[in-house]
């Protein structure tokens, strides 16, 4: 179903909250940037499932928590969005708290890796749009079969690809790669540091660079290739 011109009804959210969307505006120290593939995800979760979690805003309007959400929406077309407004300012240090907090806490989860491909690939499999929606997107499935399997099992990244549903496509000339994984994000982060390269974070999962560094555009452009 198209979204409304006028606004997209929220599932589990009553009207009440719904405010227009020209009343809320970016956070000033807002870190984030998002992408238009990461937009793509957004606009496809709120087609499918509305807006399940409200806005969080101060009380002018300044957003704390759902820049994504916003700026999917308003690429929507979306008029009216879900909103709750806390009596805050923005730059006070509880609103900054908010800020970082509902964009942070969620790294200190542990994720089992291995039941997240299993529900990608059902996903992949079942579902129409396939992985879109997801924040993952064919290749970044097989890459993370790849590291979160040992070789015993899956084999190569051809292997991963062809498990996770991959289609075929023509190998090129072999290129080296390096792949390392982390128990956890600190361990992770300091290892950025001490490589010190640019690193794509776009992807929260798994991030990647290149030598000599390139901005990648779309996960879709590029291919993990093992040598």
């Amino acid at each position: 179903m198209k979204p409304s011109k006028k606004s997209l009804p929220s599932k589990g959210t009553s009207r009440e909250n719904l405010e227009p969307i020209e009343g809320l505006h970016s956070h000033p120290r807002n870190y984030r940037e998002h992408p238009d593939d990461e937009l793509q995800h957004i606009m496809q979760s709120i087609r499918h499932h509305g807006f399940y979690r409200p806005i969080v805003a101060a009380r002018d309007g300044t957003i704390l928590a759902g820049h994504g959400v916003v700026a999917a929406a308003r690429k929507m077309n979306v008029k009216e969005v879900p909103v709750v407004r806390l009596e805050l300012d923005p730059e006070e240090p509880r609103a900054l708290k908010l800020l970082a907090g509902d964009n942070e806490i969620g790294h200190m989860a542990e994720i089992d890796d291995r039941m997240l491909t299993e529900i990608l690939k059902e996903v992949k499999q079942l579902d129409v749009d396939g992985l879109l929606g997801t924040g993952f997107d064919e290749k970044m499935l097989a890459n993370l079969v790849y590291i979160s399997r040992p070789s015993s099992e899956i084999g190569d990244f051809n292997a991963a690809a062809e498990w996770s549903g991959m289609p075929s496509y023509e190998e090129g000339s072999p290129l080296p790669a390096l792949i390392v994984t982390f128990k956890n994000e600190k361990d992770r982060e300091r290892f950025v540091d001490s490589v010190k390269l640019r690193i794509d974070k776009k992807a929260s999962r798994v991030w990647s660079t290149r030598w000599p560094f390139k901005e990648r555009d779309r996960h879709a452009d590029f291919k993990f290739q093992t040598t």
